[in-house]
Protein backbone atom coordinates (compact mmCIF):
# COMPACT_ATOMS: atom_id res chain seq x y z
CA UNK A 1 0.00 0.00 0.00
CA UNK A 2 1.34 3.16 -0.93
CA UNK A 3 1.22 5.97 1.50
CA UNK A 4 -1.79 8.11 0.48
CA UNK A 5 -3.85 4.40 0.65
CA UNK A 6 -2.21 3.77 3.92
CA UNK A 7 -3.71 7.58 5.13
CA UNK A 8 -6.75 7.01 3.81
CA UNK A 9 -7.37 3.31 5.58
CA UNK A 10 -6.14 4.70 8.66
CA UNK A 11 -8.13 8.09 8.79
CA UNK A 12 -11.48 5.43 8.01
CA UNK A 13 -10.87 3.08 10.75
CA UNK A 14 -10.48 6.15 13.59
CA UNK A 15 -14.12 7.26 12.11
CA UNK A 16 -15.45 3.58 12.75
CA UNK A 17 -13.53 3.41 16.04
CA UNK A 18 -14.95 6.90 16.90
CA UNK A 19 -18.18 6.75 16.20
CA UNK A 20 -20.60 3.40 16.72
CA UNK A 21 -21.32 2.62 12.56
CA UNK A 22 -24.86 1.22 14.47
CA UNK A 23 -25.57 1.47 18.06
CA UNK A 24 -28.11 -0.57 20.27
CA UNK A 25 -31.82 0.73 20.95
CA UNK A 26 -32.64 2.69 24.08
CA UNK A 27 -36.30 2.51 24.43
CA UNK A 28 -35.73 5.49 27.18
CA UNK A 29 -35.08 7.44 24.04
CA UNK A 30 -37.27 8.62 20.77
CA UNK A 31 -36.81 6.55 17.64
CA UNK A 32 -36.95 8.68 14.09
CA UNK A 33 -37.66 6.23 10.74
CA UNK A 34 -36.37 7.95 7.65
CA UNK A 35 -37.46 6.54 4.77
CA UNK A 36 -37.53 7.04 0.90
CA UNK A 37 -38.61 5.44 -2.58
CA UNK A 38 -37.49 5.65 -6.14
CA UNK A 39 -39.07 4.25 -9.35
CA UNK A 40 -37.47 0.56 -8.60
CA UNK A 41 -36.72 0.23 -4.92
CA UNK A 42 -37.51 1.46 -1.47
CA UNK A 43 -35.41 1.75 1.66
CA UNK A 44 -35.47 3.26 5.47
CA UNK A 45 -33.06 3.60 8.39
CA UNK A 46 -34.29 3.32 12.01
CA UNK A 47 -32.67 6.05 14.06
CA UNK A 48 -31.96 7.30 17.75
CA UNK A 49 -29.77 10.45 18.94
CA UNK A 50 -28.51 10.63 15.52
CA UNK A 51 -27.13 7.17 15.03
CA UNK A 52 -28.71 4.28 13.16
CA UNK A 53 -29.94 1.14 14.63
CA UNK A 54 -31.59 -0.90 11.73
CA UNK A 55 -31.33 -0.75 7.66
CA UNK A 56 -34.02 -1.60 5.40
CA UNK A 57 -34.66 -1.96 1.72
CA UNK A 58 -36.00 -4.26 -0.95
CA UNK A 59 -37.04 -3.41 -4.62
CA UNK A 60 -40.40 -3.18 -5.68
CA UNK A 61 -42.03 -5.54 -7.48
CA UNK A 62 -43.60 -4.98 -10.79
CA UNK A 63 -47.10 -3.99 -9.74
CA UNK A 64 -45.67 -1.36 -7.11
CA UNK A 65 -43.37 0.06 -9.68
CA UNK A 66 -46.70 1.08 -11.21
CA UNK A 67 -48.17 3.31 -7.68
CA UNK A 68 -47.75 6.66 -7.46
CA UNK A 69 -45.08 8.65 -5.88
CA UNK A 70 -46.93 8.78 -2.75
CA UNK A 71 -48.14 4.86 -2.62
CA UNK A 72 -44.56 4.26 -3.28
CA UNK A 73 -43.30 6.54 -0.46
CA UNK A 74 -46.16 4.97 1.82
CA UNK A 75 -45.24 1.87 0.67
CA UNK A 76 -42.13 1.82 2.28
CA UNK A 77 -43.17 3.48 5.33
CA UNK A 78 -45.92 0.95 6.38
CA UNK A 79 -42.82 -1.87 4.84
CA UNK A 80 -40.09 -0.47 7.61
CA UNK A 81 -42.95 -0.11 10.30
CA UNK A 82 -43.39 -3.85 10.32
CA UNK A 83 -39.92 -4.45 9.82
CA UNK A 84 -39.60 -2.23 12.98
CA UNK A 85 -42.65 -3.17 14.73
CA UNK A 86 -41.13 -4.86 17.95
CA UNK A 87 -38.81 -1.46 18.48
CA UNK A 88 -41.73 0.89 17.33
CA UNK A 89 -45.20 -0.36 19.38
CA UNK A 90 -45.64 1.63 22.54
CA UNK A 91 -42.92 4.42 21.32
CA UNK A 92 -43.46 8.10 19.97
CA UNK A 93 -41.69 8.36 17.54
CA UNK A 94 -41.61 10.43 14.39
CA UNK A 95 -41.52 9.32 10.73
CA UNK A 96 -39.19 11.08 8.00
CA UNK A 97 -40.59 11.09 4.58
CA UNK A 98 -39.33 13.81 1.63
CA UNK A 99 -42.78 13.61 0.05
CA UNK A 100 -45.14 16.54 1.21
CA UNK A 101 -48.45 14.68 0.27
CA UNK A 102 -47.27 11.25 2.74
CA UNK A 103 -46.66 13.58 5.72
CA UNK A 104 -50.77 14.48 5.57
CA UNK A 105 -52.01 10.90 4.76
CA UNK A 106 -52.92 10.34 8.15
CA UNK A 107 -55.45 13.39 8.05
CA UNK A 108 -56.36 11.99 4.02
CA UNK A 109 -60.31 11.60 3.34
CA UNK A 110 -60.80 10.52 0.07
CA UNK A 111 -58.69 7.22 -0.40
CA UNK A 112 -58.42 4.32 -2.63
CA UNK A 113 -58.98 0.84 -1.40
CA UNK A 114 -55.50 -0.15 -0.55
CA UNK A 115 -55.11 3.47 1.56
CA UNK A 116 -57.69 2.25 4.35
CA UNK A 117 -55.70 -0.79 5.11
CA UNK A 118 -52.36 1.74 5.60
CA UNK A 119 -54.27 3.75 7.58
CA UNK A 120 -55.66 1.52 9.86
CA UNK A 121 -51.97 0.15 10.41
CA UNK A 122 -50.51 3.04 10.81
CA UNK A 123 -53.03 3.69 13.99
CA UNK A 124 -51.36 1.10 15.76
CA UNK A 125 -48.17 3.32 16.22
CA UNK A 126 -48.17 6.98 17.92
CA UNK A 127 -46.33 8.09 15.49
CA UNK A 128 -46.44 11.46 13.53
CA UNK A 129 -45.65 11.90 9.59
CA UNK A 130 -42.95 14.82 9.02
CA UNK A 131 -41.86 16.13 5.86
CA UNK A 132 -37.96 16.26 5.41
CA UNK A 133 -36.37 17.44 2.21
CA UNK A 134 -34.71 14.52 0.28
CA UNK A 135 -31.31 16.52 0.37
CA UNK A 136 -31.24 16.13 4.15
CA UNK A 137 -32.63 12.39 4.47
CA UNK A 138 -29.51 10.71 2.35
CA UNK A 139 -29.28 7.37 4.30
CA UNK A 140 -33.19 6.64 3.40
CA UNK A 141 -31.97 7.69 0.07
CA UNK A 142 -28.78 6.00 -0.47
CA UNK A 143 -30.67 2.87 0.39
CA UNK A 144 -32.95 2.71 -2.25
CA UNK A 145 -30.28 3.38 -4.57
CA UNK A 146 -28.30 0.17 -3.70
CA UNK A 147 -31.53 -2.18 -4.69
CA UNK A 148 -32.05 -0.17 -7.79
CA UNK A 149 -28.35 -0.84 -8.57
CA UNK A 150 -28.83 -4.21 -7.95
CA UNK A 151 -32.12 -4.65 -10.59
CA UNK A 152 -30.14 -3.39 -13.16
CA UNK A 153 -28.19 -6.28 -13.15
Amino acid sequence: MDGWCQRAFDDLKQVVIKEPAMAFPDHTKPFEVQTDASDYAIGGVLMQDGHPIAYENRKLNETERRYTVQEKEMTTVVHCLRTWRHYLLGSKFVVMTDNVATSYFQSQKKLNPKQPRWQNFLAEFNMVLEYQPGRINQVADGLNKKAEFASLK
